[in-house]
C-alpha cells in the first residue's frame, strides 16, 4: 500500500515540477554499468535541486535521501519525508550537543542503509552554494561513509541552471524555503498553471567504483569532489527565468556574493586566550596551525574542519570559558572572541508593545504575604492584568498568566513523591514558573548551581535527598550537565501534558473568582514564615558545598529592606540575568519585582553582554543588579543612549573597580551606581548605599533591622569604628543554619542575639558604613562566583601526590583590577591546555579554570610541611 502511495505522490510531483523545470540528464545510463548499492552525491545550488533530483531518480534508484529536518517541520513536508523514508539530519548552525549527537546518528543510518543494500542520496557540502561554486571544505560525512562502506559505487551528480532561482543564495541573502514554496504556488496560479516559463536544468551523472576514486579521507575525497562539481565552470553564472509568461521583468542584475563581516573586535582578545583556543583547534586538526592560518579571518572550512568538528570545539570553548553563543563560529577569530565573551549573538526579539503598559492600582510596592507563595498569589490576584515578566521565548507575561501557569505546573509537581525538588534553569520566565509551581505544590525548591560540576551536584542531590530535578531539555542540551541519582522533569514535557481545558479551568477561576482561588491555593500550604522557603548552596570553598536554607522571613524581610532603602516604585522594571542559584539572582532580580508588583525582563546568559545591552536599550529597564564583572561586560558593549533608562545599578559579590564607576558616569548618566555587601547565608543583602549616602570605598549602611559588628580575631571583643576584625551579622535575614552539616555552627551568641560569623574581614567607619578588607578563607570571586582554590588543586594533588621532596603541585590566585589570576605551580611538565583538560574531566567549567601554569623547582612549604601559599601569592603579584 505504501508503495502505491509513493508512486502516486511521485507522479504528482513529477508533473508539478515539470510545470516550472525542464530537466535534461546526461550520463544516467552509464551509471548502471557499475554495481550497486549507489551513494548518490549531488551538488547543492538551491533548495529546488533536491526535489528535482529525488523525483527524477526515484524510478531508477528508489534512493533514501538525507534531508535537513528543519525543512520538513510543517505537516505536508513532514509527511513527504516520512513517505520517502528520508534520513533526517539536524541543523548544525547552532551549538547543540544534542544536534551533534543526532547528526552522528544520521550518518550511521546512512551507513546502515548502504550496508543493507539500499541506495542513498547525500549532499556532501551539507549547505547551499554561496557564490556559484561548490565547496566542501572540511565536510567529513562522505569520507566517514565511504570508509565504513568501501564497496559502494559513488554517483556524482552536477546540477546546472538552478543557480539564480529564488531558492538560491544568488540574490545575496539566504533564501526562504517556506516563503519560496508559497510564492511558487502563486506564480503557477498567475500563469494559469500551464503557461509558467520553465527553467532549463542540466543534470550530469558519473559513476565511480572504489578503484576510480581517492581513498576515503576528507583531505583527499573532498578536493576530488569539488574538482568534479566545478569542472565545467569555476563559478556558475546565475540564470534568471521570468516569473510570468507575459508580465514582469525579463532579466535581473544579480549582486556580487556577500562578504561576511566580523561582529567582534579581535584586538580585544587576550593573547593567552588565542593561544589556548589554537591548541584546541590543533588537537582537533591533529597538526599545528600554519603561520598563514593563524588569522582571525581564517575559516574552519579552510582549515579542513566541518560543521560537527566546529561544533565540538565551540562547545569545548563554552564549557571551559563559561561564555556562549547561539551561532556556531565559522572563523578562527570568532572562536577567540567566544572564549573572551566578545562574540555577538543573534539580537533579541523586538520589544513587545505590551511591555510598556503602566502598572495599575497603587504604585507603592509591597510584599503582600508572610511566605513566598502567599506573597505571589496575593500579588497575582491584586495585579492580575499588569505585566509581571518577559523573555525572548515566553514574550510578555501578566501576573494572571504567571499564576495560571504556576498553578498548572503545581498540579504535576504534586505527583512527585518527595518533599524536596531540585530546580536547575537559567534566568527566565520558565524558571519563575518552576519556582512558584514548586511552592504551590508544597515542595521545597532546591536550586542547583550547574557550574560547580557533576561531583558537587551529586553531593547536593544526596545531601537534600533529591529524586527529581525540574529543568528544560533545551537547557540540558546546551550545558550537558547530569545530576547523578535523580530524574529530570522537563518543562517541555510538563507543558505538553497540560490540556487546553485543564488550563482554561484555572484561567477562569483566577479571572472570575480571584479571592476564592487564592484561598484554595494557599489552604494546604505551610503558613510558617520561619520554615525554609528555598535552599541554595555555597560555592564549596572547603570542597563540598553547604546547603543554605533561607526561610520565607529571611528572604521577604530582605526584599522589604530593598524597597524601603532604595525607594522603589511599581513602575520600576528590572533587567534580570543572574541565575537563581545566585542568591542575588534569586531574591533581588528574581523574586523582588514579581512579589512587589514590578516587572522583570530576563536574559538567560549573564555573559552575553551584547544581547544584554540590546535588551536594555529595547525594554528600557530602570534597575539592574549584578557583579562588577558582569556590569563591566555590559559597559564594554554599550554605546551612549543604550542605558539611559537606568536609574539604579547595584553591584556586589566582589570589589567594584574604579574603571566600572567611570564607565557608568559616561554610559549610564541617569543612573546611580552603588555597591553593596551580601552573603548567601544572609538572604543575601547585609548593607548597601542608601540614597544620599553614597561613599566610595565603603559598601554602605546595614539595612533596617540588620546589625553588623567587627570582632577582634584573637580576643573576640567588639571593635570600635575603624578597627578591622571579623564581621558578624545579626537580623531577620540571617539563615537558621546549614542542612546536613556536621561541622561547628557558624554562629555566635552575643548580647542576647545570634550572630552569623561571615568569615570576612572588615570595619565599620564613623558613619556606620561597612568597609570590606578581604576574605579569610582560600577562595576568590570572579563574575560573582566563588572559586575554591583547594577544589582546583585537588585533581592535580591526586595525579601528582607529594613525594619525599615535598608537594608537587599547588594552586594559588589573586584578584586584581584587571580580573582574577589563578596559577598552577608544579614541579612536573604540564601545559596550560593539558591542565585545564584535567579540570574539565573532573567536571570543572566556566570560572573554574586556570589562567596560567608555572613550573618551579620546588613548592615552598612552611615549617609544618604545608604549602606556603603566601610565597606563591607574592610570586603572582
Amino acid at each position: 500500500m505504501i508503495w502505491l502511495l509513493r508512486w502516486l505522490v511521485w507522479a504528482f510531483f513529477r508533473v508539478l515540477l515539470a510545470l516550472r523545470y525542464r530537466v535534461r540528464f546526461a550520463g544516467k545510463e552509464a551509471v548502471f554499468e557499475r554495481p550497486g548499492p549507489y551513494l548518490i552525491l549531488p551538488n547543492h545550488p538551491a533548495y529546488c535541486d533536491p526535489p528535482n533530483v529525488i523525483v527524477r531518480l526515484f524510478p531508477s534508484f528508489k534512493a533514501r535521501p538525507m534531508a535537513l529536518e528543519t525543512n520538513f517541520q510543517n505537516p505536508i513536508l513532514g509527511f513527504i519525508a516520512w513517505l520517502i523514508n528520508a534520513i533526517k539530519v539536524p541543523d548544525t548552525d547552532r551549538n547543540s550537543a544534542d544536534a551533534r549527537d543526532r547528526a552522528h546518528a544520521a550518518v550511521q543510518s546512512v551507513i546502515d542503509a548502504l550496508k543493507g543494500g539500499q541506495n542513498v542520496i547525500l549532499w556532501p557540502s551539507g549547505r547551499l552554494m554561496r557564490d556559484g561554486s561548490e565547496k566542501l571544505g572540511g565536510a567529513r560525512t562522505v569520507a566517514d561513509v565511504l570508509a565504513a562502506v568501501p564497496n559502494v559505487t559513488v554517483v556524482a551528480v552536477r546540477t546546472r541552471g538552478l543557480w539564480g532561482s529564488m531558492f538560491s543564495w544568488a540574490r545575496g541573502t539566504k533564501p526562504s524555503l517556506n516563503g519560496g514554496l508559497i510564492r511558487g504556488i502563486g506564480i503557477l496560479l498567475a500563469n494559469l498553471v500551464v503557461f509558467a516559463p520553465r527553467r532549463k536544468v542540466t543534470v550530469t551523472m558519473e559513476a565511480f567504483p572504489a578503484d576510480k576514486r581517492p581513498e576515503p579521507v576528507r583531505e583527499k575525497i573532498n578536493p576530488w569532489l569539488e574538482a568534479w562539481y566545478n569542472a565545467d565552470a569555476r563559478r556558475e553564472s546565475p540564470t534568471y527565468v521570468p516569473y510570468h509568461f507575459l508580465f514582469g521583468p525579463r532579466s535581473v542584475e544579480f549582486p556580487p556574493p556577500p562578504v561576511a563581516a566580523a561582529s567582534f573586535d579581535v584586538t580585544k582578545v587576550k593573547a593567552e586566550t588565542k593561544a589556548a583556543v589554537n591548541h584546541m583547534i590543533e588537537a582537533k586538526l591533529k597538526r599545528p596551525l600554519g603561520a598563514d592560518e593563524n588569522a582571525a579571518e581564517t575559516t574552519f572550512m579552510e582549515l579542513g574542519l566541518d560543521s560537527l568538528d566546529t561544533m565540538d570545539v565551540a562547545l569545548q570553548v563554552e564549557q571551559q570559558y563559561g561564555f556562549s553563543s547561539d551561532i556556531v563560529p565559522t572563523m578562527l577569530g570568532q572562536l577567540w572572541a567566544l572564549a573572551d565573551g566578545l562574540l555577538t549573538t543573534a539580537p533579541p526579539r523586538p520589544t513587545p508593545p505590551a511591555w510598556f503598559a503602566q502598572q495599575t492600582g497603587s504604585l507603592e510596592p509591597a510584599i503582600l504575604g508572610d511566605t513566598i507563595p502567599a506573597a505571589f498569589v496575593h500579588r497575582a490576584t491584586v495585579s492580575s492584568k499588569d505585566v509581571a515578566a518577559a523573555d525572548d521565548l515566553a514574550g510578555v507575561v501578566t501576573y494572571e498568566k504567571m499564576l495560571v501557569g504556576a498553578w498548572a505546573m503545581a498540579g504535576r509537581f504534586k505527583e512527585i513523591d518527595a518533599p524536596n525538588v531540585g530546580l536547575m534553569l537559567p534566568a527566565s520566565v520558565a524558571c519563575d514558573l518552576g519556582l512558584f509551581g514548586l511552592h504551590l505544590a508544597g515542595k521545597l525548591p532546591v536550586v542547583l548551581n550547574w557550574t560547580t560540576g557533576p561531583g558537587n551536584l551529586a553531593h547536593a542531590a544526596k545531601l537534600m535527598n533529591l529524586t527529581h530535578v525540574v529543568t528544560s531539555k533545551a537547557f540540558i542540551d546546551r550545558v550537558q550537565v547530569q545530576v547523578a541519582g535523580v530524574k529530570y522533569i522537563f518543562l517541555e514535557d510538563v507543558k505538553a501534558s497540560l490540556g487546553k481545558f485543564y488550563l482554561l479551568r484555572r484561567l477562569l477561576a483566577v479571572r472570575w473568582f480571584p479571592n476564592a482561588t487564592a484561598k484554595k491555593l494557599l489552604a494546604d500550604l505551610n503558613p510558617d514564615k520561619h520554615a525554609p522557603g528555598v535552599v541554595l548552596f555555597t560555592s564549596g570553598s572547603e570542597k563540598a558545598p553547604k546547603a543554605v536554607p533561607l526561610t520565607h522571613e529571611n528572604i521577604l524581610s530582605n526584599l522589604r529592606g530593598v524597597i524601603d532603602v532604595e525607594q522603589l516604585t511599581r513602575n520600576d522594571s528590572v533587567l534580570g540575568f543572574l541565575p537563581m542559584f545566585h542568591s542575588f539572582g534569586m531574591t533581588v532580580t528574581g523574586l523582588l519585582p514579581l512579589l512587589a508588583g514590578g516587572k522583570v525582563v530576563h536574559h538567560p546568559d549573564p555573559t552575553d553582554a551584547a544581547a544584554l545591552v540590546r535588551k536594555a536599550a529595547g525594554y528600557k529597564p530602570t534597575l539592574v543588579g549584578g557583579t562588577p564583572t558582569f556590569m563591566g561586560y555590559i559597559f564594554d558593549r554599550a554605546k551612549p543612549g543604550d542605558l539611559d533608562s537606568m536609574r539604579l545599578m547595584v553591584v556586589g559579590a566582589e570589589r567594584c573597580p574604579d574603571a566600572v564607576f567611570e564607565k557608568a558616569k559616561v554610559l549610564a548618566k541617569n543612573a546611580v551606581l552603588i555597591e553593596g555587601y551580601g552573603i548567601t547565608e544572609c538572604s543575601p543583602i547585609i548593607a548597601a548605599h542608601w540614597p544620599g549616602k553614597l561613599k566610595r570605598g565603603t559598601l554602605g549602611n546595614p539595612f533596617p533591622g540588620i546589625e553588623v559588628c567587627a570582632l577582634d580575631l584573637e580576643t573576640d571583643e567588639v571593635l570600635p569604628p575603624g578597627k578591622m576584625g571579623m564581621l558578624h551579622v545579626s537580623g531577620p535575614n540571617v539563615f537558621p543554619g546549614y542542612m546536613g552539616h556536621e561541622g561547628p555552627p557558624p554562629f555566635r551568641e552575643m548580647n542576647g542575639k545570634t550572630w552569623y560569623i561571615t568569615g570576612d574581614l572588615g570595619t565599620l567607619d564613623a558613619d556606620g558604613q561597612v568597609v570590606f578588607s578581604g576574605r579569610l578563607k582560600r577562595f576568590l570571586k570572579a563574575g560573582g562566583e566563588m572559586i575554591s582554590l583547594p577544589a582546583l588543586e585537588e585533581p592535580f594533588s591526586k595525579l601528582y601526590p607529594p613525594t619525599d621532596a615535598g608537594p608537587c603541585v599547588a594552586v594559588e590566585g589573586v584578584e586584581t583590577d584587571g580580573g582574577r589570576k589563578i596559577v598552577l605551580f608544579t614541579t612536573e611538565e604540564l601545559g596550560l591546555r593539558e591542565a585545564n583538560a584535567i579540570l574539565q574531566k573532573e567536571g570543572h567549567r566556566g570560572v573554574m579554570r586556570l589562567d596560567d601554569v608555572k613550573k618551579v623547582a620546588a613548592i615552598p612549604v612552611l615549617g609544618t610541611g604545608k604549602t606556603d601559599y603566601k610565597v606563591l601569592r607574592a610570586q603572582i603579584q
